[in-house]
């Protein structure tokens, strides 16, 4: 068995090797078309520019215009240069001219079209083998879990594969975020059209592929935040941050996708708390916290959010009503990559990160997170800070 497995393992390497490579392949190929494409069009400016000042008659104009095509494509400059020169000779034979500049703009109008067909075949495999390197990360991760739970007797081995594991995660994910960038960067240049017209097929298609590369960008995203979280404390931007507020603008921007559900989500605001901590943060902790309850209550169910001072410390919960957590996963709740067999039965989306997000938050704010079941059903999260005046002892 362990052979098998040492196998399997040594095959999402070889495939996360290979679509790896075709990412960063895909990724230069699509690149470098997008840009010869902007180069024909800003040539086609210019040759525009061209045929402007020759029906206004502007001869200096014209030079210079003429200069600045030949400057930057050498063999258009080869091609104009006899009905140029045959221009400056006798200016009345501008419609020669202007007959080999409609020449050029044609053929650069053909050029154009068949550059910008070129580029949006190239983004779409790019994005294609980027969601395949994603999944065989996701199946790697999976494995080595399973590996790591199975061979419990060997606790060093299991440390150093999470060890690599992370690290690999990092580096990977790191990489990952520039090709992603430009992707999305030149994604949105072919919705805006700015580099000509789209069919409604076309940008249907390219609708798709933009909002698929958003989720994988997030996701990529999330694994940085959790390396950064495995080699210590995240970096913070404290400022004073009242709880109140954030949970308040928390449930209202969940609301909308609670109601499409039929799910009644509602805010039980306490005393006001005041805490020394980065709201960017913090925001993101009961943002995945709501959403985490959310997915997991059904139907017509209840989701509350409570945020009060108790005592010394501001204390947010979020209790759902949904079927709960087993038993046996609340050890595992917060792992990275976890997810229960519910979760996977019932087809719920998400990637296992977000309450390992959440828990690194909450302790880089020197504060503490809780599970437990909800009295009647469902499962209550709750969120311990030390408020403001706290924070000073605390560093101490």
């Amino acid at each position: 068995m362990a052979v098998l497995r040492a196998h399997v393992h040594k095959l999402a390497y070889v495939l996360i090797s290979v679509t790896l490579l075709l990412t960063f392949g895909l990724g230069t190929l699509s690149g470098f078309r997008v840009h010869h494409t902007a180069s024909i069009e800003r040539q086609t400016i210019r040759t525009q520019a061209l045929e402007t000042q020759v029906l206004e008659r502007d001869l200096p104009a014209v030079r210079s215009a003429y200069a600045n095509i030949a400057k930057n494509d050498a063999g258009e400059g080869a091609r104009l240069r006899p009905a140029y020169s045959a221009y400056l000779r006798d200016p009345s034979t501008s419609r020669t001219f202007e007959r080999a500049i409609e020449s050029e703009l044609a053929r650069r109008s053909r050029a154009f079209h068949h550059s910008i067909t070129s580029s949006r075949e190239a983004v779409i495999p790019l994005v294609v083998v980027a969601c395949l390197l994603v999944l065989t990360l996701l199946w790697l991760f999976e494995l080595e879990r399973r590996a790591g739970s199975i061979d419990r007797d060997n606790a060093a081995r299991s440390a150093e594969l999470i060890r690599l594991r992370d690290e690999f995660v990092a580096v990977v994910s790191h990489e990952l975020r520039t090709p992603l960038t430009s992707i999305i960067g030149y994604l949105e240049l072919l919705t805006d059209e700015d580099a000509g017209p789209l069919t409604p097929e076309q940008r249907a298609y390219l609708e798709i592929v933009q909002r698929s590369t958003l989720r994988l960008g997030e996701l990529v995203g999330d694994l940085l935040l959790v390396a950064e979280a495995e080699r210590g404390p995240l970096a913070l931007d404290l400022k004073d941050v009242d709880v109140a507020s954030l949970a308040e603008n928390a449930v209202d921007a969940a609301r909308p996708v609670a109601d499409a559900r039929g799910i009644a989500l509602s805010l039980e605001p306490g005393a006001s708390a005041t805490v020394s901590g980065d709201g960017t943060r913090l925001a993101q902790m009961l943002d995945n916290l709501i959403s985490n309850a959310i997915k997991f209550t059904p139907n017509g169910g209840r989701v509350t959010v409570r945020a009060a001072r108790r005592g010394s410390d501001a204390l947010v919960e979020v209790v759902d009503t949904g079927a709960g957590i087993a038993e046996s996963d609340y050890e595992r709740v917060f792992d990275p990559f976890f997810r229960s067999r519910d979760a996977n039965a019932k087809a719920v989306p998400g990637t296992g990160l977000g309450l390992t997000i959440t828990k690194a938050i909450v302790e880089a704010h020197n504060g503490t997170i809780e599970v437990e079941k909800t009295p009647g059903g469902g499962t209550t999260f709750r969120v311990s800070l030390p408020v403001a005046e706290r924070i000073g002892s605390l560093s101490r």
